[in-house]
């Protein structure tokens, strides 16, 4: 004699909400890696949120109006700030505890971090531009050692907006579509002579312990003026004195301060190891 089961079968839990849950988890994570607190306030979580938007937004004023990347301290902190905050913000939003959605699976951090290391960069590349600083990347050798062939620079391009280029200031500037590096020598009301293989500038012997004489340096550029420099003319010569091409040559003559785009603040990436040395 069979006997009938009176055991009920119980239905299977359907699993579309688990998956979307995850995926709604991924797609805030990606939406705070890219804009930190975005995901958050996407997933109903309104205090994280605010609080990461509140912290983008004060990472936005250390680069204006404050400037921190006038020093190169200041840029790694701002660099490594945004860095921390994206991925951070990522990682809450897809693995933070949440009574209405399972967290997001770890594996979803390999994908998550390099987008938000990107977002980072991008986000530093937008705001030291809209801060006014410009990396310029440096292709010769008229001012080695100051600057080596291959460095890159920062220069402060607002800088001259309420002052003037002054003796010394290590300036890029613009000539024939071209930018130049080049440090001032004599300014506007200066009269400037190359004699004995020294500078002369208002008749007084110029100190100039950054100079790097390679000993070929022609008598034309080695004896030269005096030269009375024009309001609102620099006088600019290279570092690597020898084989720069600067004011002392006919062909390159002085610089409109007109032309002048900003003062090179500092190195920041060398090849041999000089990140952060100042240009002064």
């Amino acid at each position: 004699m069979e006997h009938s089961s009176n055991t009920a079968v119980t239905p299977e839990v359907p699993r579309l909400g688990v998956t979307t849950g995850q995926t709604r988890r991924v797609l805030a994570s990606v939406c705070s890696s890219i804009l930190p607190g975005s995901g958050q306030l996407w997933l109903g979580k309104k205090l994280a949120g605010v609080g990461f938007l509140f912290a983008f937004g004060l990472l936005v004023l250390l680069y204006w109006p404050l400037r921190l990347p006038r020093s190169f301290v200041g840029i790694e902190i701002l660099v490594f700030a945004a860095m921390g905050l994206c991925t951070v913000a990522a990682w809450h939003a897809l693995r933070a505890p949440s009574q209405r959605m399972i967290q997001g699976s770890r594996l979803w951090l390999f994908m998550l971090v390099p987008i938000s290391l990107l977002a980072s960069f991008a986000y530093s590349n937008w705001f030291l531009l809209a801060a006014g600083f410009r990396p310029f990347d440096i292709p010769s050798i008229g001012m080695e050692q100051t600057v080596l062939r291959g460095d890159r620079v920062i220069a402060d391009l607002r800088q001259y907006r309420n002052s003037r280029p002054k003796r010394r200031d290590v300036l890029i500037f613009s000539k024939e579509g071209t930018f130049f590096i080049k440090r001032v020598v004599a300014v506007g009301g200066d009269t400037i002579e190359g004699k004995d293989g020294a500078i002369f500038v208002n008749g007084q012997r110029l100190n100039e312990p950054y100079v790097q004489h390679l000993g070929n340096l022609s008598s034309a550029s080695e004896e030269f003026g005096p030269v009375e420099i024009a309001s609102g003319e620099l006088f600019v010569m290279g570092d690597n004195r020898d084989v720069s091409r600067d004011s002392r040559m006919g062909d390159f003559g002085l610089v409109p301060e007109k032309t002048v785009a900003g003062e090179a603040m500092y190195i920041i990436r060398s090849k041999s190891g000089r990140n952060g040395n100042e240009l002064h």
